[in-house]
């Protein structure tokens, strides 16, 4: 049994204790008090009649039993009182369940009214007390076995579903409350796996048509290679490695259902923008430049960072004018990148529709999309603001996550 269970157990067993006690509380206060006035109520009756006909005092001795008398003395050693307690006023009964209502006296002796004729329904009412507890507790119990172990259920397996990344199959109670929640859980978990397939499906079968061109393409460039200069033979290279490992990244990602834990390493960010500028500059004709700004070392997957970093460079060259350039600053703990142009903006009316760039080619929005996904996995975020002079700033949040030194 698991550890909510047993802590809810054990709030409805002092639940019901509690209530016990309360109702037994409240019993010893009305039943004493009645009691006692219906003692005081036959005293009276009895002591009008016995003072016409009958003896009302009597000393118990060997000899005399006081059968017939309203007060009956009790000598000392003649009764047997418990210990450490007070005989103020109290009802007792004898064997024969006569009732008397009984004082202490100096001396040790104890003064008794007899012949109360009381009920004799308490004794009776307490143990009814007893079972009303008991049935209590047991139907809370049973009204809460499959309810709580259900709400346990579906607890462990969240929990099973936050480590592992996807439900396990798990079982209700046959006719629980829960039923319609746990059959959603089921329909939802299996519609996400379906999803993940045909994404894994698709992605294999796109990556593969990717890399057949790019062998072709591969021979293409060795028999070319005496015909173009030597730069140019290069540059090509380049972009193809490029597109080769961003094929084979892809298809790692779509093997791990799309989740990749990060690899975190202490990255350079001048010197990784430096690089990333040299090789955006030979495929361009815009300018492109880092601003002077402190040197930071941050703890970040270098490789989704770079990739990062490369969507928001290219978007911000495809709508640029003629230049493009890189800031960085420190805001308290966390580092800013802003990758500013000289364009349109992203709110002004000038600015091209989100599928139709200047380039004449058409985007769909998901390199800023994965430009948001590895901001929110760095625990940062994706910014897009305007330049009060012009242009666009796609701003890049990220932590620190170590100390950094001006340069």
């Amino acid at each position: 049994m698991s550890y909510t269970l047993l802590r809810f157990y054990l709030g409805i067993v002092l639940v019901v204790l509690l209530l016990f006690f309360s109702l037994n509380q409240l019993y010893s206060w009305v039943y004493q008090r009645d009691d006692l006035a219906d003692a005081a109520q036959t005293m009276l009756q009895h002591v009008h009649q016995f003072s016409q006909q009958d003896k009302l005092n009597c000393r118990l001795s060997e000899t005399d039993d006081c059968t017939d008398s309203l007060f009956v003395t009790y000598p000392a050693g003649m009764w047997q009182p418990q210990p450490n307690f007070i005989y103020a006023v109290e009802v007792m009964r004898d064997q024969q369940g006569n009732a008397s209502m009984c004082s202490e006296m100096p001396g040790g002796e104890l003064l008794c009214l007899s012949q109360l004729n009381l009920p004799d329904g308490t004794d009776f009412s307490i143990d009814l007390a007893h079972v009303f507890i008991l049935l209590l507790l047991l139907c809370l119990f049973w009204l809460s076995r499959n309810l709580f172990r259900d709400v346990e259920t579906l607890r462990m397996n969240a929990l099973q579903e936050i480590k592992l990344g996807h439900l396990p199959a798990f079982q209700l109670s046959p006719k629980s409350y829960l039923q319609p929640l746990a059959q959603s859980l089921t329909r939802m978990n299996q519609t996400i796996a379906d999803l993940n397939s045909l994404q894994r499906e698709m992605a294999d079968t796109v990556c593969h048509d990717i890399k057949t061109p790019l062998a072709r393409m591969r021979f293409i460039m060795l028999s070319l290679e005496s015909n173009i200069s030597a730069a140019h033979y290069a540059q090509v290279c380049r972009n193809l490695l490029e597109i080769e490992d961003n094929v084979y990244d892809y298809l790692r990602l779509a093997q791990q259902d799309f989740r990749s834990d990060l690899h975190l390493s202490q990255v350079p960010l001048s010197q990784l923008l430096q690089q990333m500028i040299d090789k955006f500059s030979a495929n361009t004709e815009h300018q492109i430049e880092l601003t002077a700004g402190p040197a930071i070392n941050i703890q970040a997957d270098e490789k989704l960072l770079q990739r990062a970093l490369s969507n928001l460079l290219s978007n911000a060259l495809r709508y640029c004018h003629t230049k493009v350039w890189i800031e960085l600053s420190v805001q308290g703990n966390d580092c800013l990148i802003d990758i500013c142009d000289d364009g349109a903006g992203w709110h002004s009316n000038q600015q091209p529709s989100p599928n139709h760039s200047p380039d004449g080619l058409s985007h769909h929005g998901i390199g800023l999309a994965i430009v948001t996904r590895v901001a929110n996995q760095h625990g940062g975020e994706f910014l897009r603001m305007s330049r009060a002079g012009g242009g666009a700033v796609a701003r890049l949040k990220l932590p620190v996550g170590s100390t950094y030194s001006n340069s």
